[in-house]
């Protein structure tokens, strides 16, 4: 398997890339295969640079808008559309998160679209400084202070020694928080200036100070009170219950009532507090989640950096070379990769499933970051619902690449030309047809077509065929109706999609489903036209007049084409067949109901959607439907 390298999502190389909107064929595709799903988006230029970040709640619909109408956009948004060359999308759990990720990507990748308004601000994080604690008490002002520090919110990250949490989106209810959290840790919240007075304030007749002012508190014990305060942002809080547990047993155990009190107040806070959050995610400290999708011989990985309890960066990483890799050991060689290049290993890294050998990769990753490192395979939990969003990432990266190859002229060219030579053709199959059939014992049996053109789908082509002379399940009778009514059109004019000639004809079946199709084209005189079997077991193609199928390699470009082809033709003909059953069934039952015909049907349907929105429907709610009475609504009741 090939080493991973940067995903690209787009022609590679620099100047002379191709504008999106030069390529719109490319683009409704690419469009299309975004999920509609919270996340960041990433407009990269010709020399791909990050040109704009953005987010939205629903990624392909914002896409969208920007392709739509560009010349409706203001001069900047038309100038960011019309020099973009390439786009990709990070998933994401919420909106908020999108919005996190957002900052964190401008901040990184500086995009020259991303114009930042001058009352734009930073979100907030919370600095707890060290506090510097002498042998002998602090005397002077200065001395006072360093001894007495207060956490305070800060706009940016400085080195300066302290310890910084966030960032935070919502300013006010962390305000709101860290007031909160004064109630179960009482450290220093006042001003400089107030503090310098040295006499207590109201916040510690409030039992939200402790009151170094007036030398109440030693610095050491303040200091003590700091790192409560830092644990509890970092998620920590069953080891300040514990602690704060401790000290009052002490306190009683002393008979000092008052003091014992207190601190069960403080007890109480922090139980109140937790509570509040117990619906947050937290992962705590620095965490990777890898997730990984795979399609036919293509594979994308997807790294989410996790700090803190917020994903920081998404990176992406094709795969090459899976072949007959099972997903396991692709994952295993990948990770082992990645840190080999890293320039650090979290000590806990999520993966989707188990690898083989962990405690092998486990000891490398350990000898690379020279400390231990946890390989995790969530369960349940948080960690699952990261690990999920770490999937779809991937999934889209997949997808987007797919669909971009799908659009590459001369990759298509030599897949076509691949298999034109596999199966002895004389050109490449530029037009290609796969048909199947789906029933249920025989019942409400459709036939599919599919149609790839320049080796990917050509969906506005696709056609169904409602099996109308068998009887009961025979798949090659069924076979043999369909390939015989769709070259019935072949030369027929103003039929797009009919009335045009494949290169080449798949059938989805062995050599049962392919006699039956030969037969049909015999009898129309196109037996000329190439036309395989392709079997499922072996994922070989079957040729007319039996002999030795045609092997197509395992990974090769030419089999993940075929297997495309074959298993879009079985999708679209299972979800014709689910749906003409749907709608027989729904018939069937209707039309038991005396006095409810076609028009007070489609009525019920347009205002409940579907036979289990009618059946879930109340009496009420359904005489309020146009036309439908109370007799009539109470047979729809018992019957269903």
């Amino acid at each position: 398997m090939g080493g991973p390298r940067p995903a690209e999502t787009a022609v590679a190389g620099g100047p002379g890339r191709v504008h999106l909107l030069e390529r719109p064929d490319l683009l409704r595709a690419r469009l299309k295969a975004v999920p509609a799903a919270p996340g960041v988006y990433l407009f990269r230029d010709e020399q791909g640079q990050v040109a704009y970040v953005g987010k939205s709640a629903n990624l392909r619909d914002r896409l969208r808008s920007y392709f739509a109408a560009p010349r409706s956009h203001p001069a900047r948004i038309g100038k960011l559309v019309a020099s973009a060359v390439d786009f990709e999308v990070v998933a994401t759990g919420t909106e908020q998160e999108a919005l996190i990720l957002e900052n964190t990507l401008i901040k990184r990748h500086r995009p020259r679209f991303n114009v930042r308004l001058r009352d734009d601000k930073n979100y907030l994080y919370v600095r707890i400084p060290q506090a510097l604690v002498g042998t002998g008490a602090p005397e002077t002002p200065a001395e006072r202070l360093a001894a007495y520090p207060r956490p305070e919110f800060s706009r940016r990250i400085r080195a300066d020694g302290a310890r910084y949490f966030g960032p935070y989106t919502d300013s006010g209810a962390l305000r709101r928080s860290v007031r909160e959290l004064r109630a179960a840790v009482p450290f220093r919240g006042c001003p400089d200036a107030i503090f310098r007075r040295r006499r207590i304030c109201l916040d510690f007749h409030l039992g939200i100070c402790a009151g170094p002012c007036e030398g109440r508190i030693s610095p050491l014990a303040h200091r003590e009170l700091l790192e409560q305060a830092a644990e509890f942002l970092e998620g920590r809080t069953g080891a300040v219950r514990a602690e704060l547990e401790r000290s009052m047993g002490e306190a009683s155990a002393q008979l000092d009532f008052e003091r014992a009190a207190a601190l069960r107040d403080r007890v109480r806070a922090v139980d109140r507090l937790t509570s509040e959050q117990a619906t947050v995610p937290r992962t705590g400290g620095a965490v990777d989640v890898v997730g990984m999708a795979t399609q036919g011989g293509s594979g994308m990985a997807a790294v989410l950096l996790v700090r803190e309890g917020r994903v920081q960066a998404a990176e992406r990483y094709p795969l090459d070379g899976l072949g007959d890799v099972e997903p396991a050991e692709a994952l295993s060689s990948f990770v082992a990769q990645h840190y080999a290049a890293s320039p650090s290993v979290p000590a806990r890294v999520v993966l989707p499933f188990a690898v083989p050998e962990e405690r092998l990769l486990q000891e490398y990753l350990e000898g690379r970051r020279g400390g231990p490192v946890r390989l995790l395979v969530p369960q349940r939990g948080h960690l699952v619902a990261i690990s999920q969003l770490a999937r779809q990432t991937a999934e889209a990266a997949l997808e987007q690449s797919r669909v971009s190859q799908d659009f590459d002229p001369a990759r298509a060219a030599a897949v076509l030309a691949e298999l034109a030579d596999l199966l002895g053709m004389s050109g490449p199959p530029r037009r290609i047809e796969c048909y199947d059939i789906s029933n249920t014992m025989g019942e409400q049996s459709v036939g599919s077509m599919v149609v790839f053109e320049e080796a990917r789908p050509k969906p506005a082509d696709y056609r169904i065929f409602g099996i109308k002379d068998v009887e009961g399940p025979n798949d090659f009778a069924s076979m043999e109706e369909v390939i015989g009514r769709r070259f019935r059109h072949l030369a027929a004019a103003g039929e797009e999609s009919l009335g045009r000639r494949p290169d080449l004809v798949i059938v989805d079946g062995g050599e049962g489903q392919l006699a039956a199709a030969h037969r049909a084209l015999t009898a129309l005189g196109l037996e000329s036209i190439p036309h395989f079997g392709l079997a499922k077991r072996f994922e070989e193609l079957h040729k007319v007049g039996g002999g030795e199928p045609v092997h197509l390699a395992r990974g090769s470009a030419s089999l993940f084409l075929v297997q495309r082809v074959r298993d879009e033709a079985h999708r679209f003909a299972i979800t014709r067949h689910r749906a003409r059953r749907q709608r027989a069934g729904l018939r069937s039952r209707l039309d038991e109901v005396r006095g409810l015909g076609p028009k007070r049907k489609r009525a019920l349907l347009s205002r409940f959607g579907s036979l289990q929105g009618i059946k879930e429907a109340s009496l009420e709610e359904l005489i309020a439907v146009p036309g439908i009475t109370r007799p009539v609504a109470a047979a729809l009741k018992e019957i269903l």
